[in-house]
């Protein structure tokens, strides 16, 4: 090959690989435009309409009982243009509640009457943001397991009783060692005669025979040594003597068993002196009954240990003997 040849031949390969570096470099810039371009489009906030851009959620009202959610209303429905149709919302709360139901609670069943209205206005005033709404209820009836036992011997109501309200809380005790619990108070038969005799105080302790017989028949026992005995087995009742007759129902309406004093007859009456020089007057009708539901009506369940019998009583005869007996009540 000659030199002219060569030469044509170096300068061929010098501009091939000079188009190939340029066309190199053109490809590369590019690349990183687009990165550059991509990177600035990612660091912008997409248009309102873009599929990307979730929508946000409408507020919700929650109507609540305890904690727990009955019904979830998205405000979305009732708003047009910004505006709330609080009618519509207020009729929806309505639709969306019960007027009653029965909900079980510590061996019990109670009945709630729901206030919607109320409810309602609740949710009204939540209607711009939404949020949880307390619907508002009321018991208005309870069930009680409570058993129907007898009394065994003649004068152990009140320990036949208290076993009827352990029950009600899961524990068993027989009357027998309730009845040993509740203690003695003063001496077994009166002592002396008329108003200054001595016997015993049925706030201290049991007052007399407890199966009858003897100079007076024997008497009973006050809440106070009651509450003791169920102390002992790990059971704190709550003390209702004194209340009003109110204050037992709402106890009831909670699911609590109550014990009640209540006089089977207006007398006969008795007065004695206790070994501490305090004056005791009683009516020898005392008995012991609990209480373990209430109606709408009114009307109260009653597990009478008298017989062993589930009765009904009216809220009136219940006040007129409980009132007998110096409205004398422990609950569960």
């Amino acid at each position: 090959m000659t030199t002219t040849a060569r030469g044509r031949s170096t300068q061929a390969r010098f501009r091939a690989r000079h188009r190939f570096a340029t066309l190199a470099l053109l490809v590369l810039a590019g690349a990183g435009a687009a990165v550059l371009l991509t990177t600035a489009r990612g660091s912008e906030t997409p248009p309102a309409d873009h599929p990307s851009v979730a929508t946000p959620a409408a507020p919700v009202i929650r109507l609540q009982v305890a904690g727990r959610t009955l019904a979830r209303l998205s405000l979305a429905r009732f708003r047009t243009a910004g505006v709330v149709d609080t009618a519509g919302l207020r009729q929806a709360v309505i639709a969306a509640l019960p007027r009653t139901s029965i909900a079980g609670k510590r061996r019990s069943l109670i009945t709630y009457a729901y206030d919607r209205d109320r409810t309602a206005r609740r949710a009204v005033a939540l209607a711009r943001n939404g949020g949880a709404v307390a619907v508002a209820r009321r018991p208005v009836a309870s069930r009680i397991a409570a058993p129907v036992i007898a009394q065994e011997l003649r004068n152990d109501c009140e320990a036949a009783a208290l076993s009827i309200l352990l029950r009600s809380r899961g524990i068993t005790a027989s009357q027998q060692r309730l009845q040993s619990l509740f203690g003695r108070s003063g001496p077994l038969d009166p002592q002396g005669a008329g108003p200054s005799r001595i016997w015993g105080d049925p706030d201290r302790g049991f007052v007399g025979r407890v199966e009858g017989g003897g100079a007076a028949g024997g008497f009973g026992v006050y809440p106070g040594p009651v509450a003791v005995a169920a102390r002992r087995l790990g059971v704190k009742l709550t003390n209702l003597t004194g209340r009003s007759p109110q204050a037992v129902y709402d106890r009831l309406l909670t699911g609590h068993a109550v014990m009640a004093w209540v006089g089977l007859g207006d007398g006969p009456y008795d007065t004695w002196q206790t070994p501490q020089g305090r004056s005791v007057t009683v009516n020898f009708n005392e008995h012991t009954v609990v209480l373990r539901g209430i109606d709408r009506d009114g009307s109260i369940s009653v597990s009478n240990p008298l017989l062993g019998t589930a009765e009904t009583w009216s809220r009136e005869k219940f006040e007129a003997m409980w009132q007998l007996l110096g409205r004398r009540a422990l609950s569960s």
